[in-house]
């Protein structure tokens, strides 16, 4: 059996266009689909050789393309899958890139010379990315500021070009354009979306200030380059809504500054068991917003939400050692309990409810826990302050 290179909550479109949130693990051959966490029943699994991956697609109207992702089948056919977030679509279509050029290289089925007429040297497609992406000599991924926010290991068009120019691989900044594009075409590199109010994506490359990407990792990496710690994941599942109480103003919250989001697993509060609901942290105010994972496919913020306003909260992490006894025939977590600790986070408000969450490890715990309790420590801090200005007022 291979071993898992990445696992989590992604939605996947239904053959009847409805969205279900399934658990999906990713082998170094194949990613297959789950019912829920732990389970050993397979619903379905893809062979990945020969596949391609589309990412960001902007090509798409009906959807809400954020944490939108598609694998092309061989034979043309598409799959959908939502992940709970930009980031985390982005580190799904890295790691899937990676293992689906691995797969093509390993077939040796890339020996054939590029076609491209203005090459100074004969050469094919994986010893040219690979030495682009080589670490020492290759081009230098790095953090770029656009617009006030930071854009990790990433680099420009202009970058490219003067790295096939240094190395004498075109004759001139047209020849080094040209291949850019090539490799775009060929999926080994893409667009940055700076998401900064411009026309987006591009489909041509440009040899300027444009930040680019790989789309997968170094071809002569080893294995466990794949592997990608910072999944943004949960445990099980279940689509009904909690009666959870909400206070109108709540309700009322207008958008704000998304600081985190992810798919995660939320204790139900009027029945036993798990569900899979979008998470996300946001600022001004302070405030965590939840709804069913299958909403997150809709472009426009139609459907319910809750919120858990962060004033005067309080945030508990709890590590529940792996469960040696599987009592019970009808519990979802029995298999998980078996195999892995689970690792949550309560939050307690200040009318004393508790809000539990859990994550799939322990790094995804530390990061929610961070930023919930940077949230918590701010809006006390503002309340406090408030408080202060309100009683030198009355005196």
């Amino acid at each position: 059996m291979n071993h898992a290179l990445k696992e989590g909550y992604l939605l996947v479109q239904k053959l009847n266009k409805k969205w279900k949130a399934r658990w999906f693990v990713l082998s170094e051959d194949q990613l297959s689909c789950h019912q829920k966490k732990n389970k050993s029943v397979i619903i379905n699994s893809l062979p990945l050789y020969g596949c391609s991956i589309v990412c960001p697609c902007h090509d798409v109207s009906d959807l809400n393309t954020q944490g939108l992702l598609k694998i092309r089948l061989p034979d043309g056919e598409e799959l959908f899958l939502q992940a709970g977030g930009s980031e985390d679509r982005d580190r799904w279509a890295h790691v899937l890139g990676a293992v689906i050029r691995s797969l093509s290289t390993s077939q040796e089925i890339i020996h054939d010379k590029m076609a491209f007429q203005d090459f100074r040297t004969q050469a094919n497609v994986s010893e040219i990315i690979g030495a682009i992406q080589d670490p020492d000599a290759g081009v230098e991924s790095a953090s770029h500021l656009r617009g006030g926010v930071v854009f990790k290991n990433c680099f420009t068009g202009k970058s490219i070009v003067d790295w096939l120019l240094r190395w004498s691989l075109v004759r001139n900044r047209v020849s080094g354009a040209a291949m850019g594009q090539a490799l775009m075409k060929l999926g080994h590199v893409q667009e940055v979306d700076l998401k900064d109010g411009t026309s987006g994506v591009s489909p041509k490359f440009s040899d300027g200030d444009k930040l680019y990407r790989f789309t997968s990792v170094n071809l002569g990496a080893k294995r466990n380059s794949f592997y990608d710690s910072t999944d943004s994941d949960s445990s099980s599942s279940d689509d009904e809504d909690d009666d959870d109480d909400c206070d109108k103003e709540e309700q009322r919250i207008k958008k704000g500054k998304t600081l985190k989001e992810a798919f995660l697993a939320k204790k139900r509060n009027l029945r036993k068991g798990w569900k899979v609901v979008k998470v996300i942290a946001k600022e001004s105010p302070p405030c965590l917003q939840y709804h069913r994972a299958t909403y997150a496919s809709g472009i426009e913020d139609k459907f319910p939400s809750k919120f858990i306003s962060l004033t005067s909260c309080k945030v508990m992490e709890i590590i529940k050692p792996p469960s040696n006894s599987s009592k019970g025939s009808n519990s979802e977590a029995t298999a998980g309990d078996k195999e892995s600790p689970r690792f949550r986070l309560v939050v307690r408000t200040k009318k004393g409810k508790n809000f539990t969450f859990q994550m799939k490890d322990e790094l995804e715990k530390v990061e929610w826990l961070s930023v919930v309790s940077d949230l918590c420590r701010k809006s006390s801090q503002e309340e406090n302050s408030g408080t202060g200005a309100k009683a030198s007022a009355s005196e």
